[in-house]
């Protein structure tokens, strides 16, 4: 019994030394990252760094967090910020944000709330803390714009996996629910006044392949931009209009895919008339465009809805031989 109760007091002894150097290592190690961002010209500043949870957690706290990138202006601040995680798994970790931020650009300042947002992440072993897997989950978002703007989002969910022995290449699941966007940008994309202001859902079901791991230093250095794009699936819904894609894409230095999505567009001929309004297609091109679609629309026997192949190459999006405008930029900054 004796041998017994020495043996429990010697664990607790040791768990508990192993606990505080943890804690102490964490603090040290986020003020430490502070530091380096400020010698590397940032913008970075905090107030407090506590960590709590002993035994079972390290529970990490801080509190008047701000963070500025000098080389592409962008700047967050939050009044508090928490990273949690189990004793025996310090390699995932739960991020929470707080239920108010701000988010700055050179052009604008964002007040962004929220009732739910937060990550749970898994990270590779090591130092550079690969991700592994993540599942992050957004309710309730609202942006507000010094620009003179509003957005909103009932729901969002996002899954991130690591695709084993395919290096820097993760599947992704998101999903999105009762987006409001911007006014500004739906009067630039409806003019004809056809879209109603909540776009219902949203869901992609695709493989993002980088030309780096999203690690820390994705943070610290430069963001992994995107070389190949497989989607599985792609489902959008916006009042009457309905998309659905699929394909597979390769992306150039420069952000602009090449390849070949199938989609299938509902109510495709508002569609042409969004854009039409919009300036996006001009006038004579958005007939030609009309009825040729027409066309191909009347040869399925369901004239309201479209199946066609939209090729991006040379930096544009082509119908068959018609050019619909510039490809996507899939950039990541």
């Amino acid at each position: 019994m004796r041998l017994l109760l020495t043996l429990a007091i010697a664990a607790a002894v040791l768990w508990t030394a192993y606990w505080a150097l943890a804690a102490r290592g964490l603090e040290r190690g986020l003020a430490g990252w502070i530091e380096t961002r400020r010698a590397e010209g940032w913008a970075a500043d905090y107030a407090t760094i506590e960590v709590t949870g002993y035994p079972l957690r390290f529970d990490t706290a801080l509190s008047g967090l701000m963070l500025a990138d000098p080389d592409t202006g962008l700047a967050w601040t939050a009044p508090t910020f928490r990273i949690e995680a189990e004793s025996h798994r310090p390699q995932r970790v739960t991020a929470i944000w707080p239920a108010s931020q701000q988010i700055a650009t050179p052009d604008q300042k964002i007040a962004l709330g929220a009732g739910r947002m937060e990550g749970r992440l898994g990270f590779r072993p090591g130092v550079a803390l690969e991700l592994a897997e993540g599942a992050f989950t957004l309710e309730r978002v609202s942006l507000a714009s010094t620009a003179d703007w509003n957005a909103a989002l009932a729901r969002a969910d996002l899954a991130v996996q690591a695709v084993e022995g395919r290096p820097a290449t993760y599947a992704v699941d998101f999903n999105a629910e009762e987006m409001r966007p911007p006014a500004p940008l739906v009067a630039l994309l409806d003019r004809a006044g056809l879209l109603p202001e909540v776009f219902q859902h949203m869901r992609v079901d695709a493989v993002l392949a980088f030309d780096a791991p999203w690690d820390r230093t994705a943070i610290e250095d430069r963001r992994p931009q995107i070389t190949a794009v497989d989607i599985g699936k792609l489902d959008a819904r916006w009042g009457d209009l309905a998309l659905e894609a699929a394909g597979e894409l390769d992306v150039n230095a420069d952000g602009r895919p090449a390849g070949t999505l199938t989609v299938r567009a509902t109510n495709w001929r508002e569609m042409v008339e969004i854009a039409r309004a919009s300036g996006r297609l001009p006038e004579g091109l958005a007939d030609r465009v009309e009825q040729g679609l027409g066309l191909l629309a009347g040869l399925s026997g369901r004239p309201e809805t479209l199946d066609v192949a939209l090729r991006f190459a040379a930096g544009q999006t082509w119908l068959g031989p018609v050019p619909l405008g510039p490809a996507p930029d899939f950039t990541i900054r």
